[in-house]
């Protein structure tokens, strides 16, 4: 079976980058980008079975790219993971599968992973 495709989308750079390194080290194949346009850009061109998605870009908001990511019909069915050090605001709405404040173990993060995409490829008929 072929790894998971994963994107991370986060500002930081050491922080995207450190993610990335620890995903492809449990078994992951993932990437990471340090903007919402380019992860968006991204998730697509790489065709990612999942996004790890922080909410304070210097773009665009973390909820934007979401929102784009599921509009368009080629990333729609993608799993999206925020994975932030904010609480969501009261109210808000993002149609994302899952949302994780770190710190957070790396192991629960897989496993939030696998579970979202899971998820979504049994939704897709997959």
């Amino acid at each position: 079976m072929a790894a998971i495709k994963v994107l991370v989308i986060d500002d930081n750079k050491a922080h995207a980058e450190g993610l990335a390194e620890l995903l492809n080290l449990s078994g992951f194949e993932s990437s990471s980008v340090f903007t919402g346009l380019e992860g968006v850009e991204m998730a697509q061109k790489l065709a990612v079975d999942a996004v790890l998605l922080d909410m304070g870009l210097p773009d665009i908001k973390g909820s934007e790219v979401c929102r784009r990511l599921r509009a368009n019909p080629a990333t729609a069915d993608i799993a999206i993971i925020f994975h932030t050090g904010t609480h969501p605001s009261p109210g808000s709405d993002h149609p994302a599968d899952a949302f994780l404040t770190y710190p957070i173990a790396i192991g629960d993060v897989s496993a939030v992973i696998r579970g979202c995409v899971e998820r979504r490829r049994a939704m897709a008929g997959m």
